[in-house]
């Protein structure tokens, strides 16, 4: 089995930092962010600082990879935000080989399948990010949690060699990870949360400690969240009732001055991913003439604030 030796992170956000930094103090240099253009201009120093402590990073021009000045790596975590996918096709063209290992930490339910169609040569490993806290601000990134990692072939096959070699490089690298039996039903999971948790802060200004405590806002959050387990059930998916109120304990875990992504996305103007959230829920509730008056309520609003505040 070939191991991994050498790690490409696309996107310098909260997340590619929360873990650049475990796999950079395992393989050094060889773990690097790859970017082009102005996103290289942008980190090219490599000058980051995590929960107050600076954190230097190799930051690689996608031109050493072209001009075959550099090795194509044999893994590569996607970062980015969802309507930047299609600008970083570029990147993973450079990037990709046959033995290439992708994931995504991306919200949402499409990130593989677009990954999967534009690298078919590359394996894609289902990925979804959970528990953690991170917060970034221009070039600081802080947590008081960084969560774990759940991962999956699409087909649920625990036997397949890139699922594999992918754990046995995240136990060299001490990350928390865990292969569930069903990778649809945690990425719709997922979405679940992000759908009443995201979407609800980005509405209410409510950082996790008001979600700890104020039974209005979580209220609101279980609407939203009941109406993602309705249309999970109804496109076949296994998502149950009993994962609202399973979910606080890792809801309470989470830093109570920290915020999630999306309204730190909403305070600095930046467009948001509900497009990708009750967006898509929105669709594919009208395949089953399911109606999901809350999340169209909250996109209502959140398009109104990416316009106010943009």
């Amino acid at each position: 089995m070939n191991e991994i030796k050498s790690v490409a992170i696309v996107g310098a956000g909260a997340l590619g930092l929360l873990y650049a930094k475990p796999i950079a103090q395992k393989i050094g240099e060889k773990c690097y962010f790859l970017a082009d253009g102005s996103r290289y201009d942008r980190i090219k120093d490599g000058h980051f600082t995590i929960n107050g402590k600076p954190e230097p990073f190799n930051v690689v021009s996608v031109d050493s990879l072209t001009d075959g000045l550099l090795a194509k790596p044999d893994f590569i975590i996607v970062a980015v935000k969802n309507y930047h996918l299609n600008d970083i096709t570029r990147l993973l063209e450079a990037a990709v080989s046959d033995n290439t290992i992708i994931i995504s930490v991306l919200n949402g339910l499409d990130s593989e399948t677009f990954l999967q169609s534009h690298c078919p040569q590359a394996s894609v490993i289902s990925s979804i990010a959970i528990g953690m806290d991170a917060v970034k601000e221009k070039h600081d990134l802080s947590f008081t949690g960084s969560g774990k990692l759940l991962i999956g072939s699409a087909d649920n096959n625990k036997n397949d060699p890139a699922l594999k070699r992918l754990s046995s490089f995240l136990n060299f690298c001490e990350m928390a990870y865990e292969v569930p039996d069903d990778i649809q039903r945690s990425l719709w999971w997922k979405l679940m949360i992000n759908i009443g948790m995201n979407q609800v802060s980005a509405v209410t200004g409510a950082n996790y400690g008001i979600f700890h405590t104020d039974r209005n806002i979580q209220l609101l959050m279980e609407a939203a969240m009941q109406e993602t387990i309705d249309v999970a059930k109804a496109a076949g998916v296994d998502l149950r009732d009993d994962d609202i109120p399973n979910w606080y304990p890792t809801l309470n875990s989470l830093g109570a001055d920290k915020k999630t992504s999306m309204l730190q996305d909403i305070e600095a103007g930046r467009k948001t991913e509900v497009q990708w959230f009750s967006g898509r829920l929105i669709e594919i509730a009208g395949q089953y003439g399911i109606d999901v008056p809350v999340n169209r309520t909250l996109f209502q609003i959140i398009k109104i604030k990416e316009l106010i505040y943009s």
